[in-house]
């Protein structure tokens, strides 16, 4: 990832792309946007990483993203430990400090399609890798520290 920035001054920018979104009804967008919000904000990816973030949004939130979600998470793009922390806190859908399996099989899946070396591991590798205190399951921080070393360690 790049050198850290600040873009709380480019909030007020962020929203009003999300905002002039076809599908924005109550604070939402439907994932069918995307690839129009991402090329607004001159964010360069790839079809094949646009499509993940479509399939994890669908799977995760029934293909909605909401306002202020977008807005977090837009605004750490280039802070690599605050973005590494909230796509955790996204993945964690009941609330209890740890990642689903199915949560952290979509992080997975999506730091697979930024990073190519990555395709060659197993999803029990990936588990092994950020369960750092063995206890079988992945917390929010284990979650983060592990998105935060893949980033740090791929070809983004």
């Amino acid at each position: 990832m790049a050198a850290e920035v600040d873009f709380r001054d480019k909030r007020d920018e962020l929203e009003r792309i999300f905002k002039s979104m076809p599908s924005f009804n109550d604070g939402y967008i439907t994932t069918k946007d995307f690839p129009s919000l991402i090329k607004d904000m001159q964010y360069e990816r790839t079809q094949e990483q646009v499509q993940a973030y479509i399939d994890y949004w669908d799977k995760k939130n029934g293909g909605r993203l909401a306002l202020e979600t977008f807005l977090t998470l837009a605004s750490s793009t280039y802070n690599t430990t605050e973005f590494a922390r909230q796509y955790a806190i996204a993945a964690d859908s009941d609330k209890n400090g740890y990642i689903s399996s199915d949560g952290f099989r979509s992080i997975a899946t999506l730091m697979c399609i930024h990073d190519s070396n990555l395709t060659g591991k197993s999803f029990v590798e990936f588990v092994a890798e950020a369960d750092t205190n063995h206890d079988g399951k992945v917390s929010i921080d284990e979650c983060a520290a592990w998105i935060e070393n893949q980033l740090n360690t791929s070809n983004v």
